[in-house]
């Protein structure tokens, strides 16, 4: 079965935006009264018509004619419902029933999200069976050497802007200390989850959903590399914005950080494009992710240790990461 390409971007975009408030809303999900919610949603039932529509697009095979096949599209469709479905239909049933029920409040915050960590490393791993380039789009980008650069990058950056603030902290004649972590929780155990976290984003955003979003769009009328490079990021960066949206206490604090996963979002994966590599992204994403914690040592300035808002650090190490990317570009053009 073919569909017409505006029909196919329109299926693209209802899909990404569905999945994209599903994280918040989910609750909301029409339900039948006669099953389990879990498979009595609404959005488990697309799920199962997606996969049939995928079996009978795999017997039919490839067919001539305008637009685009429907089953050209049924990968992408299911690594976005899938996810969703397995993330909010799961993740806090499998909490429960492990955490123990002595935890207090912030320490069960930070075993839950590396419940969350783990579970999304796991579902990119089963997702990329959907989509043979995606996942290669993935393996290029992840594998070999990619890890060792890619972290070693990270913290030149971040070291860099740690020692370019110090040094002007010295010399408008201010005492600079490092200020030790200072995160609600078990170090350990949010270190590890928002690291499983920021490597699962990135795999999933910037690696499944970026890399067949790139298949995708020569078939639905885009030809110039370029345009399908920022057609491709924007949209997965615009998504990654939207399900960064939560409980906010007004309309300013939840544009706030839909503005700022978006900004993020696209400068990661920028990253990804200039570098080839996801674990840089990953890497910088986790520091960012500590830093908002108080998982990460700060720098103190003055005999009161005031320190700067997180922000201008990460503005100064994301500076740096683009730097970094620039010699990581330059190195693999002349491998190539």
């Amino acid at each position: 079965m073919r569909v017409p390409r505006w029909l196919a971007w329109g299926l693209i975009a209802m899909a990404m935006f569905t999945a994209g408030l599903l994280r918040q809303s989910h609750d909301l999900t029409p339900t039948s009264p006669y099953l389990a919610p879990a498979v009595g949603s609404l959005l488990f039932a697309c799920i199962v018509f997606l996969f049939l529509v995928a079996a009978r697009e795999r017997q039919i095979g490839p067919a001539p004619g305008p637009g685009i096949r429907l089953g050209s599209l049924t990968p992408l469709l299911l690594m976005l419902l899938v996810e969703k479905w397995i993330s909010s239909s799961f993740y806090q049933p499998l909490f429960a029933l492990v955490a123990p029920e002595t935890l207090s409040a912030e320490e069960a915050d930070a075993v839950f999200r590396l419940l969350c960590g783990i579970g999304l490393v796991v579902m990119v791993l089963v997702l990329s069976r959907f989509s043979a380039p995606a996942a290669a789009w993935v393996r290029a980008r992840a594998g070999g050497l990619k890890p060792l650069t890619g972290i070693a990058a990270a913290i030149a950056a971040v070291g860099a802007a740690g020692v370019l603030l110090a040094a002007g902290g010295r010399l408008f004649g201010s005492h600079v200390t490092l200020l030790a972590p200072d995160a609600a929780g078990s170090l350990a155990v949010v270190w590890v989850g928002q690291s499983a976290i920021a490597l699962g984003e990135e795999t999933y955003y910037r690696g499944l959903l970026l890399g067949e979003l790139l298949r995708l769009t020569p078939r639905l009328g885009l030809s110039l590399p370029s345009a399908r490079r920022w057609v491709a990021l924007a949209m997965t960066s615009l998504m990654f914005g939207m399900e960064h949206l939560g409980p906010a206490a007004g309309w300013n604090d939840g544009l706030r950080q839909v503005v700022f996963a978006l900004a993020l979002g696209t400068l990661l994966g920028l990253l990804v494009l200039l570098t080839a590599n996801l674990w840089f992204a990953a890497a910088m994403h986790a520091w960012i992710n500590f830093l908002l914690l108080g998982a990460a040592p700060g720098l103190g300035y003055g005999t009161g240790a005031a320190s700067l808002p997180p922000g201008a650090t990460v503005s100064l190490a994301l500076i740096g990461a683009f730097v970094a990317a620039f010699f990581l570009q330059r190195r693999t053009s002349r491998a190539t």
